[in-house]
C-alpha cells in the first residue's frame, strides 16, 4: 500500500506525518509518498514555507524508522502545468505509486493538512480484502473542530453539514451515484486505477470526476470503521472546496446557503417509477409525451419543464430501444442521467423554481424525511452529529 500525499507551502506537515506514524500499528507494508510541488502563483512567503516544510519532513523521517513503512519525499519545481493544482500533483504522486506497487497493491489519497484515526492503515487495507468487488472506495471523513475559535468553528460545521445533507438528499430521492468524493479521503487498487487511466490533472475537482468512473460502473466502496480529518482552514487556491467556502463563509461574510430540499422532493418520482417510464417510453408517438409523464407519473411541471430543456424523451426512447430488461434500462437510464446530470438539474431548478435555502432549514427537513432523531430545536452543530453518525452506519 502507499499513501499519497501532495505537499504545497504547507504549514503542519509534521501532524499528518505524526499521525500516520501512530496510525501504523500492522505488518502491512507502506510507503508514503510526500509530493512536495511547487507552481508558478506561489509568493516569496509561500516559496519560504514550502522549503521550511520540505526540511522539516527530512528531519523527521531522519528521526523516525518504523520496519513495515517507508517514506518518500519527492521535490519538484515546476509540475507539467506552469499554474500548478492538486490534480497534476495528485497524478504525479499516484502514478508514481503505480509504478512502485505491485499489481494487487492499493494506492491511497491523503492530504498534507489532515490526520488519520489509529486504524487508518489497516482498516483501508483490509477493506480491500474483505471487499474483493471495490475497485475504488470513499473514506469516512470528518472535519476537525475542537482547536477552532467559535467563527472558524461555525463555519466548518455549516459547510461539513451542507456536504451531507446534498449526498443524502440525492440518496434520499433514489439517485445511487450519490457518495461522498473527497481527494483527502480515497483509495484505489492499483490495477483499476491504471485501467481506468490514471488521475485527471483538474485544478479542483478531480476527486469528483476520478471516482465517478467508479461508481458508475458499480465498483465503489465505503470505509466507515475508520476516519480521516481534513483541516478547516481557509484557502484560494481552488475555486471551490473547503478551503474556499471557509473564505466566503469568514472573509466575506456569506450566508453559506444549499440546495432547496424541494428540488430532491419533486425528482423523487420520477426516480422512483424507473418500470412505469420504461413503459411509457415503449409507446407510439402520440401517447409518448411530457403531459403523459405529469399525469402517470406524478411529476410536476417544474421537472418536466427541465426535462424539455434536455430533450429527455429522445434519451428515453433510445434508451428503451437498446435495452432489452428492467435492469438493463434501469442501469442505462442511470448512466445517462449521472452525477453530472443531477448537478445540473439541481442548478436549473434552483435557478428557476426554488432559490437555495439556509443549510439548517433544508438539513432539518431531509432529517425528519429520513426519520432521523432530530428535534425541533436542534442546531447546525447537533444536525451535523447526526448525519455524521448516520454516514458512519450507526443507524
Amino acid at each position: 500500500m502507499i499513501i499519497c500525499i501532495p505537499v504545497c507551502a504547507e504549514t503542519e506537515i509534521l501532524s499528518v506525518l505524526d499521525s500516520i506514524y501512530q496510525s501504523h500499528k500492522t505488518e502491512i507494508k507502506t510507503e508514503v509518498i510526500l509530493l512536495f510541488n511547487k507552481n508558478a502563483s506561489m509568493s516569496a512567503a509561500e516559496i519560504g514555507q514550502h522549503i521550511q516544510s520540505w526540511e522539516q519532513c527530512n528531519s523527521w523521517i531522519e528521526h523516525h524508522k518504523q520496519e513495515a513503512i517507508t517514506y518518500l519525499p519527492v521535490y519538484l519545481d515546476e509540475l507539467p502545468d506552469p499554474k500548478g493544482g492538486v490534480g497534476w500533483a495528485r497524478k504525479m504522486a499516484m502514478d508514481e505509486a503505480a509504478r512502485r506497487l505491485d499489481a494487487d497493491g492499493i494506492i491511497v489519497c491523503l492530504d498534507a493538512d489532515c490526520t488519520v484515526a489509529p486504524n487508518y492503515p489497516e482498516a483501508v487495507f483490509q477493506h480491500f480484502q474483505e471487499f474483493k468487488s471495490h475497485d475504488a472506495a470513499s473514506i469516512f471523513y470528518e472535519h476537525k473542530v475542537d482547536h477552532l475559535n467559535l467563527a472558524h468553528r461555525n463555519a466548518i460545521i455549516v459547510y461539513e453539514l451542507h456536504l451531507r445533507y446534498l449526498i443524502n438528499a440525492q440518496r434520499w430521492c433514489g439517485h445511487p451515484y450519490a457518495y461522498a468524493t473527497i481527494g483527502s479521503a480515497m483509495a484505489v487498487r492499483r490495477k483499476s486505477y491504471l485501467d481506468q487511466g490514471g488521475m485527471n490533472t483538474r485544478r479542483a475537482g478531480e476527486d469528483f470526476y476520478f471516482l465517478q468512473k467508479f461508481i458508475e460502473i458499480g465498483a465503489h466502496g465505503e470505509i466507515r470503521n475508520t476516519v480521516v480529518y481534513p483541516s478547516a482552514r481557509i484557502s484560494s487556491r481552488v475555486p471551490f472546496g473547503t478551503g474556499r467556502a471557509m473564505q466566503q463563509i469568514l472573509l466575506e461574510e456569506e450566508n453559506w446557503l444549499t440546495t432547496d430540499f424541494n428540488i430532491f422532493r419533486q425528482i423523487k418520482p420520477l426516480f422512483q417509477s424507473l418500470d412505469k417510464l420504461r413503459e411509457i417510453s415503449s409507446r407510439g408517438p402520440r401517447e409518448f409525451n411530457y403531459q403523459t409523464f405529469q399525469v402517470e407519473l406524478g411529476i410536476s411541471p417544474d421537472v418536466v419543464s427541465y426535462l424539455e430543456e434536455i430533450d429527455f424523451l429522445t434519451e428515453c426512447h433510445s434508451i428503451v430501444n437498446q435495452t432489452a430488461s428492467s435492469a438493463s434500462f434501469r442501469r442505462r437510464f442511470f448512466r445517462y442521467f449521472n452525477s453530472f446530470r443531477m448537478i445540473k438539474y439541481m442548478h436549473y431548478m434552483g435557478d428557476h423554481y426554488f432559490p437555495d435555502v439556509p443549510v439548517i432549514e433544508a438539513a432539518s427537513r431531509l432529517a425528519r424525511e429520513m426519520k432521523l432523531p432530530v428535534t425541533s430545536s436542534a442546531n447546525e452543530d447537533a444536525l451535523l452529529q447526526i448525519f455524521r453518525q448516520y454516514d458512519r452506519g450507526k443507524r
